[in-house]
């Protein structure tokens, strides 16, 4: 395989607010490689390290080296794992040469004028916390546009406050890993610093950091570790998960690895230049040359191991176009591809009054209030208990809605296994099974993880007085169709009212996300969290719903002209044609000529309209059937067969439950009448 045909990450430095020349950058990333300019302005701001995307150095290269042309800092490594993990320093001899690190497992030397990349991290999420604190003062009191992110040294002073962890990688002149070494306050044994030594641990913990920078001959430091948005590189908050510190170190290691991969400053060391051999051969000097192919920590393969990016990955991998090999080096890179942008996602549609569940919520406060201000609550709960499990009427209610569970997962079950699979160019209207992989129609983006997505739903929970978690809100993307390619066609799908079935699956404390998100207002509590599942473009899905023909609201000829008429008006020089005396007004006879213009324009594009032949995935659209008991599911799943398993090991227990419960209150009423 050739470096050009190789699989790249695309790493970039964040900038914290976006500028002027940041609107010219994303119109480029449309117009020449066809990027959707809302995902990438969600990738380019930020108070870290990003992963932009992932693709051939031959499609990647163009795009980083028209990231470096605009000011951004960015790198091109080649994804792997981890080699093996850190091992824990125990104690430290110091020599005039070298630093002798005696650890858990083996000795690790450190040669005088040795390449060191070191990490200094907060396990316990601290640095992300204040992070989001200080961006939700700043916004209130300065503005979006006047954010500031935290300084190194606001940085180490944050974490030596929390509970910090200092790895440091030694490289050899390829600049592969040779060793990593992970430091603990107070797990090392201070004598071997001398008089270096200090009383409190942390001090003691930057003097070690000091120490390795001085013998060091090229020493670089990371002090970003949760802020950044790079795969599988979080922090969970260590209050809520017992586990979280050890699932941070297994973060932290992999955040590790990857930078030591981003060799320089990540900006071109050559003369920038604009056009498309220059972009290759500049980015090729600056970003690649040189760089091991070491860096990312992707447990498994495929578009869809990357958490938000699958998209772009996409879309760098197939869409962007190499450059002519007619055009010279002044000419720049176009995509044959003429892809149009995404739009914005509509608005959420206001919540519907359901009237049902409504009288039932005031019918059951009512009763329930009347048994409390009555004083029969009590006597009525006495009664249930010492009659309605003696008489088996408990039972039996338990065993008739464990029944009916267990039964509707059989009836969709066999109702999974009696649909045929259609294909999107021949489907039929009315109950259809379809197969394929999702396809974004907006720019939606996930709020917590700031991820493009084709579907999205984020719960958001607080702990009550028993200190377990209770959800309290959701919001969903339910009102943003997507479409679903099966390689015959594409077919839209509208997810209100479907049981949504997502694989991936996000978890977010306050302060964990590099970003702050509106989707529950910004205020700031330490006794939430937020759950967030995530269908990315690309998934595949399987759908069973009901098919019907998209209600498309046309304008009639009278809205067609009064619209026309309306844009006329806003523009002069258009005015101008109907002024035939040249006096600067329109008189009466003026402005019916420009009416009946208007009007044989609009009756010319409704005809056409109705003429032109649509495609499958223009007049179908895949929802909820008129009927309640229609079934509209959406699962992530790779075959229709695991789907069926799945419901079919669900349905199982609860079957067998219902039984029990059924002999448990036929015993019962027995025992009670042979009283």
């Amino acid at each position: 395989m050739s470096e050009e045909t190789k699989i790249h990450q695309l790493i970039v430095r964040q900038r914290p607010a976006a500028n002027p020349e940041l609107d010219t950058l994303l119109q480029l990333l449309q117009s020449d490689f066809g990027l959707d300019t809302y995902t990438a302005h969600q990738r380019l701001i930020g108070p870290g390290l990003a992963m932009f995307g992932k693709g051939p150095l031959e499609k990647t290269g163009k795009v980083a080296a028209l990231l470096q042309l605009h000011g951004f800092a960015c790198w091109l490594i080649e994804p792997q794992k981890p080699a093996f993990a850190s091992d824990l320093l125990r104690s430290l001899e110091i020599h005039g040469d070298y630093i002798m690190f005696t650890c858990q497992k083996s000795p690790v030397r450190l040669e005088r004028g040795a390449s060191v990349v070191g990490v200094l991290a907060d396990l316990s999420g601290g640095l992300a916390d204040k992070h989001v604190k200080r961006l939700l003062a700043q916004n209130t009191y300065r503005g979006s546009d006047a954010l500031e992110i935290l300084s190194r040294d606001e940085m180490i002073r944050t974490i030596l406050q929390g509970q910090p962890v200092f790895d440091f990688y030694l490289l050899d002149q390829e600049h592969k890993v040779q060793k990593t070494v992970q430091v603990m306050p107070g797990r090392f044994n201070i004598d071997g610093l001398g008089t270096r030594a200090a009383m409190g641990s942390r001090q003691n913990l930057q003097a070690l950091m000091k120490l390795v920078k001085e013998y060091a001959g090229s020493f670089r430091l990371y002090c970003d570790f949760g802020l950044s948005q790079l795969p599988r590189c979080n922090v969970k908050k260590a209050s809520d998960n017992p586990s979280a510190t050890l699932e941070n170190i297994a973060s932290l290691s992999r955040y590790g690895w990857l930078v030591t991969q981003l060799q320089g400053d990540g900006r071109p060391v050559t003369e920038q230049q604009s056009g498309s051999a220059g972009l290759v051969a500049g980015v090729t000097a600056a970003v690649v040359v040189g760089q091991p192919a070491l860096g990312a920590v992707l447990a498994g393969g495929g578009i869809n191991a990357i958490p938000g990016f699958a998209e772009v990955t996409q879309e760098i991998r197939g869409e962007l176009d190499d450059s002519d090999e007619t055009s010279t080096v002044q000419q720049p890179v176009k995509s044959q591809l003429k892809r149009r942008d995404l739009p914005a996602p509509p608005d959420r549609p206001a919540a519907k009054l359901n009237w049902r569940k409504s009288l039932l919520t005031v019918f059951v406060v009512a009763v329930g209030f009347s048994f409390v201000a009555g004083g029969v609550g009590d006597e009525l709960l006495r009664l249930i208990s010492r009659y309605g499990i003696a008489t088996g009427v408990v039972p039996a209610i338990a065993a008739v809605l464990l029944l009916w569970g267990g039964f509707h997962y059989i009836r969709l079950k066999r109702r999974i296994e009696n649909t045929p699979t259609s294909k999107v160019r021949s489907v039929a209207m009315g109950l259809v099974e379809v197969h394929g992989r999702t396809k974004r129609l907006y720019a939606l983006v996930a709020p917590m993880t700031q991820s493009a997505c084709a579907w999205y739903r984020l719960r958001k929970y607080r702990k009550d007085n028993n200190k377990s978690w209770k959800l309290i809100k959701e919001v969903n993307s339910n009102h943003v169709p997507f479409q679903i390619d099966d390689g015959t066609g594409r077919v839209i799908v509208v997810p209100a009212g479907a049981s949504i079935k997502a694989k991936v699956q996000q978890t977010g404390y306050p302060g964990q996300s590099p970003l702050t998100f509106t989707a529950f207002g910004s205020g700031y509590d330490e006794d939430e969290k937020w759950i967030e599942d995530i269908i990315y473009e690309g998934t595949s899905l399987y759908v069973l719903g009901y098919a019907q023909p998209l209600r498309e609201e046309r304008m009639s000829l009278r809205e067609r002209t009064m619209a026309k008429l309306r844009q006329l008006k806003l523009d002069p020089r258009a005015m101008r044609r109907y002024d035939a005396d040249g006096d600067g007004v329109i008189d009466e006879v003026e402005w019916q000529n420009a009416r009946n213009d208007a009007e044989q324009e609009a009756m010319r594009e409704q005809l056409t309209e109705g003429s032109a032949r649509k495609r499958q995935e223009e007049h179908v659209v895949i929802g909820k059937g008129p009927q309640r008991s229609s079934p509209f599911i959406i699962a992530e799943t790779v075959s229709e067969a695991e789907l069926i398993r799945k419901y079919g090991l669900i349905s199982i227990p609860l079957l067998i439950a219902g039984l029990g419960a059924v002999i448990l209150a036929l015993y019962k009423f027995l025992q009670y009448i042979t009283m």
